[in-house]
C-alpha cells in the first residue's frame, strides 16, 4: 500500500488502470476530525490498496504498480512514497522471497511494515 503524501490531488490519479484507494484527501480539503477539523487540510493524500482479486503474490504486484505508475503519481503532485505492508495475523513473522526483495527493491520507495496482532 503506497502512501502519496503533500500536495497530491488523489483525484487526478482515478484514471489509472487497477487502482483501489483505501482513503483519499484532497489538498485543502476541510477536515472533519483531528487537528484539521472544520480547517483546511494543508496537504493531500491516498492510500492504495491491492486489489481483492489479487490473491497470490500481493507484494510483487503491488511493487510493480508502483514502479510502472511512480510517473502517474508525481504527475499527480506526489512528494512522498511509502510502500506499507500490513500484517494481520495471530503470529508476527513475515518472509520475503527474494522476487519480492528485487520488486521492493525496483520501486525506490521506503518500505514500512505494520504488525496487527488478530485476537481470536
Amino acid at each position: 500500500m503506497p502512501f502519496i503524501w503533500r500536495k497530491v490531488s488523489p483525484k487526478l490519479l482515478k484514471e489509472i488502470l487497477n487502482i483501489k484507494f483505501g482513503y483519499i484527501i484532497e489538498f485543502n480539503d476541510i477536515g472533519e476530525k483531528g487537528r484539521f477539523k472544520n480547517t483546511k487540510i494543508p496537504y493531500g493524500a491516498c492510500s492504495i490498496k491491492t486489489p481483492d482479486n489479487i490473491e497470490l503474490n500481493r507484494i510483487e504486484w503491488m511493487a510493480e504498480f508502483i514502479v510502472k505508475n511512480k510517473p502517474e503519481f508525481k504527475k499527480a503532485g506526489a512528494t512522498d512514497i511509502t510502500l506499507w505492508i500490513y500484517w494481520e495475523k495471530i503470529q508476527g513473522n513475515i518472509e520475503f522471497t527474494v522476487n519480492e526483495l528485487n520488486k521492493i527493491s525496483e520501486t525506490g520507495v521506503p518500505l514500512c511494515i505494520d504488525y496487527i496482532k488478530k485476537i481470536e
